[in-house]
């Protein structure tokens, strides 16, 4: 019976050892680089969902047709085709496909306009 221990261990790791050393591949330099930017920005993109007034009438449009009658006769109309689909695969999850849509359409915009608007507001410009 071999005892495996942290010294034992240490063995199987090359780094360990000093027989050979990791270099950091060019890959995850250019990955840090990328977080650098994005972090240095993300304070600046903060605002991104102020403003914008002159596309008001056309959210309005699509989301009344999303929540309105035409968001409901294309939910009713996915689970009824997915409800045939399932008849002839024997399978429910077509059912549960056109479920997952009408709930998509339907809470969807909600959604993406409380994300979208969540933005701070920044009191003393700099």
């Amino acid at each position: 019976m071999f005892p495996f221990t942290f010294n034992s261990a240490l063995r199987f790791l090359p780094a360990a050892t000093g027989t050979q050393t990791r270099k950091t591949p060019s890959v995850e330099k250019l990955l840090m680089l990328a977080l650098f930017i994005g972090f240095m920005f993300s304070s600046m993109s903060s605002m991104a969902g102020a403003g914008g007034t002159e596309f008001t009438q056309v959210y309005d449009q699509i989301t009344g047709w999303a929540n309105g009658t035409l968001g409901k006769t294309l939910g009713v109309s996915a689970l009824l085709v997915g409800l045939g689909v399932g008849v002839i695969k024997q399978s429910v999850i077509a059912a549960v496909v056109a479920v997952a849509m009408a709930l998509t359409a339907g809470f969807g915009p909600g959604v993406i306009d409380g994300v979208i608007s969540s933005g701070l507001t920044i009191v003393t410009p700099i």
